[in-house]
Parts: C-alpha cells; structure tokens; sequence
C-alpha cells in the first residue's frame, strides 16, 4: 500500500465524522510523526505558496510558526485520539488571521496557505500511518479504512479552523476597512511599487496629498506612527509646509514625506530647517534628496533605505543621529558590493585599516585633517594639543607605508569605507531596516 495524494484519497470521502476512531496500531502510527521538523515544512509551504515577499518580516513569520506549531499540537490529539475537535480551542490562529488583515494580504492567501499546509500534514501522517500497516502486516481492507478515518479527521480539523479563522479575517478586515488611515496606508503601499498604476481621482482625493509636488522622504526607525502623528504641527512649521504624508513601516518605526508644490520648492535652507528640527528631537532619522512628481515618492523611499543601511554599518554609537542622502552618497555608491570595498580599504591602508582602538584614532585623525586642513584647526575640533596630531599623523603615514598626501583621493574614499566595515561596527551587508514595503506587507 502506498500514500496517494490528498485529493485522490477524498475523493470519496464522506463528510468528517466527529465520531470516527482509528485502531489502536494507526494511533500509535500518528505518534511516530516528527512535529519539530514538520512545522518547518508547513510554514516553508505557506510562505513560497501564499507569503513569499514577507519572508523578512519577522512578526509575521513568527505569528506564522506560531499558528502552525499551535495547529500541530491539536491535530496530532485528534488524530491520536486523545482530544475531541469539539474541545480544541484555538488562539495562534485567530492572531496570525487579525495580522493578515492588517497586512491587507487577500483572504485567498489565508485559503491557499491552510490548504497547502494541511496537505503537508497529511502527507506525513498518511505516510507514518502506511509505514507502520505494512510493517504490522495490516490487511488491506482495514489499512485504508484507516487512512480513510484519518483523512476525515484531518479535514474534519481543518473546517474547524478553517472556517473559524476565515470569519475572524473577515471581522478584522472590516473593522480595519472602515479606517480612512488604513485605506490611505494601502494607496501608499501602492505606490511604493515597481510596477504601480496611476490613482484615480477618488484615490487621490483620499491621499489629500500632492503627488505632482517635490517630496523629501524621512525615515523614522524608531519613532512610531502615533509618535509621529502628534508631532505633524511642529513638522509643518519646520518644514514651512501643510502637506505631509505618513506612513508605518513595522511596529515602531514610521516613513513620512513632504511636499512643496510651489517654487522654489525644496531648497537647500529649507532642507537645513527640516534636518535641525529632526536633530532637535534627537532621534535617529534618514532623509532622501528631493524629488518631484509619483515616482519621487518610491525614489525617496529606496534613498532612506540605503541611508538607513550605511547607518546600520556606521554602527549606532558613530552614526550621526540625523543622516542625509546627500552625506553617504559615495558610501551607499561604493557599498553596493561590499566585497570589492574591503579589499579595497585593505589594499589602501594596510596596516592603518587595523580593527583596533589605535588604528580607529589614527584615521579618525587623518581623516579631520583631510576635511580641516591645518594641524591647528583638527587638533580645535577633536580637543586635542597640537603636537598629539602631529604624533598622530606621523604615525598614520609610518603604517600606510606612504606620505599622507601620496593618493590623497584614495585614502580619503577608504577612510570613509573604513569606519563602515570594521567589526566593531557590525557587518555593513547586514539588513538595517525592514523590507521594502511591497504590496500585502505593509510592515
């Protein structure tokens, strides 16, 4: 006897009996199953068959396991005999179903990850079940009487939480549908795409936001939505603007653009208004370059995104609290392939690139005096004597093994790499900020 495939078997099936029983051999059979190592499977089914761009969101993965671990532990006692499904109380379940509404993921992913899921299931427990008939020597007939009693209770569970759980979706989803913000949080979704379409003006009307405008986005990674939303006043008289969007990104962190859509728009002085408010503050924020127009809105997003990664290799305790696009532009340029940027900064500075306090002070100090020029002016602005700068740089050139002016533009571009690749930094490939919103994974 050999396991065939789900629909095969149910074909004629009778509808799930509560009372169905299997023998003593095939309860025993469902104890072999491996529940540990099935939960991988199912919840790697569920994501490449309904969840594959959340992958990287770790609230909904764990929400996910949790649900599945939840669901395996009930359905092996049904199966097994020892819980009735009338007894089964569920609560993982309900919670990943309230989390996909706030995701607004369709209710047809939550469909196609139960059955995808329930199908894993019963692959490993129809295959437990036939390995242990055909070692016990079960006759045919009562071997697939069994299979049969277990597919029933398997697809008995699966209506009990299946039906549960697609009507707790339905509930959260239309409570979350009546919020003006969670409709406008999914426009903004939207336009994040790659592959988005213009809005329709009712669409538009319901951003209350000028899309035609300039925009400079600031990502906010620690500061929530509410947070952010009680600071709007003091944002708009900053920035000298009303139009704000605002938009979260996970739980605590939130995105937000700004428009001018008159000439002269975002100059300089006001971008300088915008950044010393947000230093104001203290609080860690990337801010985008301007850009006009629809598709500034996802040109913004991708630049705080890359700050947001030079930030995360900086290393919280060096990075400035507010950081520009326009401040690590070469950086987030020479980092896009992190491999070639170490052997770089190691072909540059050989011995001063050391992972150490010493070699850490030393570029620090070429480095002042690279943007500062005199010994007079690096030493004002570290707060050290004049005569410690000199020593400094003498021995800064004794490890490069060349004079600090030979290669001058190299050693100013490894520098900068430097401080990002350094251990003590933490690795700069690393994530620093939650996945790119795309459409269902809102954050």
């Amino acid at each position: 006897m050999t396991s065939a495939s789900l629909d095969q078997v149910t074909a004629s099936t009778p509808p799930p009996d509560a009372g169905v029983r299997l023998p003593a051999w095939a309860r025993e059979a469902s104890d072999g199953v491996d529940t540990a190592a099935l939960e991988d499977r199912v919840v790697e089914a569920d994501l490449a068959a309904a969840f594959d761009t959340l992958r990287d969101n770790d609230e909904f993965v764990t929400r996910l396991r949790a649900s599945v671990v939840e669901n395996l532990r009930h359905l092996h006692q049904v199966i097994a005999g020892r819980t009735d499904l009338s007894e089964v109380t569920l609560v993982e379940p309900f919670a990943l179903a309230r989390l996909q509404a706030r995701l607004r993921l369709p209710q047809t992913a939550l469909q196609r990850s139960y059955r995808v899921g329930f199908l894993a299931m019963w692959h490993e427990w129809s295959d437990r079940l036939v390995e242990r008939a055909e070692c016990d020597d079960v006759p045919r007939t009562e071997s697939l009487e069994a299979l049969r009693g277990m597919t029933a209770l398997l697809l008995g569970y699966q209506h009990h939480v299946a039906s549960q759980v697609a009507d707790s979706f339905a509930r959260a989803d239309e409570l979350l549908s009546r919020s003006r913000e969670h409709v406008r949080n999914g426009l903004v979704q939207h336009l994040l795409r790659e592959d988005s379409t213009p809005l329709p003006p009712s669409d538009l009307a319901l951003l209350d936001y000028p899309l035609d405008a300039g925009h400079v986005t600031v990502l906010l990674p620690a500061m929530p939505e509410g947070a952010v939303r009680q600071s709007l006043n003091a944002l708009r008289e900053a920035c000298h603007t009303r139009d704000i969007l605002v938009h979260p990104v996970g739980p605590t962190g939130t995105v937000v653009w700004l428009a001018h859509a008159r000439p002269p728009g975002w100059r300089a002085a006001r971008i300088a208004d915008l950044t010393g408010y947000l230093r104001g503050l203290g609080i860690e924020a990337s801010v985008s370059e301007p850009h006009a127009g629809v598709r500034g809105v996802r040109a913004g997003w991708l630049q705080v995104q890359d700050v947001q990664r030079v930030r995360a290799a900086w290393g919280a305790a060096g990075s400035p609290r507010v950081l520009g696009h326009l401040d690590v532009s070469l950086e987030i340029l020479l980092m896009a392939d992190p491999v070639k940027a170490r052997a770089f900064v190691h072909a540059e500075l050989g011995q001063l690139g050391a992972d150490d306090d010493l070699a850490a002070r030393l570029r620090e100090t070429v480095e002042a005096s690279h943007r500062w020029g005199s010994h007079v002016t690096t030493a004002e602005h570290l707060h050290l004597h004049e005569h410690t700068v000199r020593n400094r740089l003498q021995k800064a050139a004794e490890l490069l093994g060349r004079p600090l002016t030979e290669r001058r533009t190299e050693l100013q571009v490894a520098l900068r790499l430097a401080r990002l690749l350094t251990e003590r930094n933490g690795r700069a490939d690393g994530p620093a900020v939650p996945p790119p919103v795309s459409p269902g994974a809102p954050g």
